[in-house]
């Protein structure tokens, strides 16, 4: 009977949350154009052929595919009082025709982030939304081809009260819950958290508090409890900000075949950010016990210039990453720069494997003229085993591009893709590569009030 009453109490904040969720937004989409701080978005039809190659150590098998295609990406943030809306969304539908067979086939990809939020300093209440639809490599490996990845989409909502006992402190307490679609398994993963945060404000730019949560998450093998307390220092300082927490994580595992495991972790962050008109650095170090499932209701901010491209789901894990980003213009006075680092430890808690994983990005790109410009970006994701040290599975992307504008928020340009995946399991080597000729139309709002 607790446990019925318990999630039932849960779903009922829920579904609470939402309800009221649906004013503000409402109000938000009046008197758009009074609203938008920025936002971008581009439409594309283009035409390609692709070339690869498969290594299967005696021999090499290739195959070239001609294609047609449409694409198609928005990003953008919007603000009206305490309404907030970020998101960035890109995609792709291409049609291809294997030469040698003549057989056609359609691929698609989509990936990205949006999120609401609504807070307003003067109310008790603040809410927010959220959605993600992510490539999840967890049968494939990684493939040199993106459309071939899973797909898995992500809904979350939450709500919150604080209540004031003081000018210096109020309390917090929040309800959050998650859910994922997708095919197989990626569909069955739900979760929800209950949590009590009692901040105090220390001085003008800083501030500390005691935070505690208690999540529930079910998978298609275990249902899985996990109890958290942290107590977290943040301050804001002129060039941008400092976070970091230090506290306890437990958590019991029941199968769904009989049997439990209880697990224990000292968890934490710190994290450090640096912003200014021309440049934006973040640093970030984090240690968690959670598994993907109960990762679906943490309330996290997505990082929308570091979004991951794929991702691997995992059961509960002893987790430790450590993320370093650099966006700028100041290389030069044509140039935009952007570099990612990441790296994870994890370690499960359920058969004890430990595994490593690494991502990076760079980008550049130059403005030749008022009318051309030039880029370069590439992309490498890696997964190794116990050690660390050698790396069992790498895919490298390239892409190498110009630009030229034809007409105002219309441009033609060429782009060239390279893809390179290496492994060291039972599996072969691939290579792709793949020129492109794109006719964009695109549009851009910046600062309307």
């Amino acid at each position: 009977m607790v446990n019925i009453r318990l999630f039932g109490v849960r779903k009922a904040l829920m579904l609470l949350g939402a309800g009221w969720v649906m004013a503000p937004a409402a109000a938000a989409a009046q008197g758009l154009e009074d609203q938008i701080r920025s936002i971008t978005g581009t439409g594309s039809v283009f035409t390609s052929v692709t070339h690869t190659e498969v290594d299967r150590g005696s021999s090499t098998d290739s195959t070239t595919e001609p294609s047609l295609g449409v694409s198609g990406n928005v990003a953008g943030e919007l603000n009206s009082g305490a309404n907030n809306l970020q998101l960035q969304y890109g995609g792709s539908l291409e049609t291809s025709r294997d030469l040698p067979s003549g057989d056609q086939t359609e691929n698609s990809a989509i990936r990205g982030a949006a999120r609401f939020t609504y807070f307003d300093p003067t109310q008790p209440v603040d809410f927010n939304l959220g959605h993600t639809v992510q490539s999840v490599r967890n049968n494939t490996g990684f493939v040199v081809d993106p459309a071939n990845y899973d797909t898995r989409n992500e809904l979350t909502a939450g709500a919150g009260v604080r209540v004031y006992p003081g000018e210096l402190s109020y309390l917090r307490l929040s309800a959050q819950a998650g859910q994922s679609f997708g095919g197989g398994t990626l569909n069955d993963d739900r979760s929800e958290t209950l949590s009590g945060q009692f901040v105090r404000r220390l001085d003008e730019r800083s501030e500390g508090s005691l935070n505690a949560s208690r999540s529930w998450s079910e998978t298609t093998d275990y249902d899985l409890t996990i109890d958290t307390v942290q107590v977290v220092y943040q301050r804001r300082t002129e060039s941008g900000f400092l976070r970091g927490g230090v506290g306890q994580s437990q958590g019991t595992t029941e199968f769904r075949d009989g049997g439990d495991i209880d697990s224990d972790a000292v968890t934490g962050f710190l994290e450090r950010g640096w912003q200014t008109d021309e440049a934006t650095t973040r640093f970030r170090y984090e240690r968690r016990l959670s598994d993907s499932a109960a990762e679906l209701s943490l309330n996290e901010q997505p990082v929308f210039g570091f979004l991951e491209d794929t991702v691997r789901t995992h059961d509960l894990v002893v987790s430790d990453s450590v993320l370093v980003s650099h966006d700028t213009r100041n290389l030069c006075d044509a140039c935009t720069f952007g570099v990612g680092l990441e790296a994870s430890v994890l370690e499960s808690e359920l058969t004890g494997a430990t595994t490593h994983e690494y991502r990076g990005r760079i980008g550049l790109g130059i403005q030749l003229t008022g009318i051309e410009r030039v880029y370069f970006d590439y992309d490498w994701q890696a997964d190794a085993g116990e050690n660390g040290d050698v790396i069992q599975e790498q895919v490298h992307r390239f892409t190498m591009g110009w630009s030229r504008l034809l007409a105002e928020n219309t441009t033609f340009g060429v782009e060239l893709f390279q893809s390179y995946l290496n492994s060291r399991l039972d599996r072969p080597d691939e290579d792709e590569y793949a020129l492109r000729f794109v006719l964009t139309r695109g549009f851009s709002l910046q600062g309307v009030r």
